[in-house]
């Protein structure tokens, strides 16, 4: 059984599904990580599709690569996530509001909301002209 993987996905809406049958075949390989996995997609699929949306200019014609790596130590599943878009820092997006109607609230951020908050933690870093963000889940023992 494979304790970790390490897969590339092109930057394009269609690599979503590729993504699921990663995450779902590394899932499947732990009894305690199946109840994690879609919420572990749904990070997953936010992250890949802000990335598409907002990381590169519009006028970039040049294809684009994700790298996702999965492990787990103890009872603790670690997610690289690792782009080569615009530097961007979720860790130091504004906090959403949540409160009052949706009508009220302004458009965006719910994405990193739901990364933030489904996380254990979220760690961002710039190295070597690529964004790194490694963060952690606690697994239900």
């Amino acid at each position: 059984m494979e304790s970790h993987v390490t897969f590339t996905v092109a930057n394009k809406y269609a690599e979503l599904d590729r993504i699921a049958a990663e995450v779902a075949k590394f899932c499947g390989n732990y009894e305690n990580l199946v109840t994690l996995e879609n919420r572990l997609l749904l990070v997953l699929e936010e992250l890949f599709s802000n990335t598409i949306d907002y990381g590169y200019a519009e006028e970039d014609p040049s294809s684009h690569e994700t790298v996702i790596k999965l492990s787990i130590s103890e009872n603790t599943l670690h997610v690289v996530y690792e782009d080569d878009a615009r530097p961007f820092d979720p860790t130091l997006a504004r906090p959403i509001n949540m409160t009052g109607t949706v009508e009220d609230r302004p458009v965006g951020g719910l994405g990193i909301h739901l990364v933030t908050t489904i996380m254990s933690s979220v760690d961002y870093e710039h190295i070597e002209s690529r964004n790194r963000l490694t963060m952690k889940m606690t697994i239900p023992t």
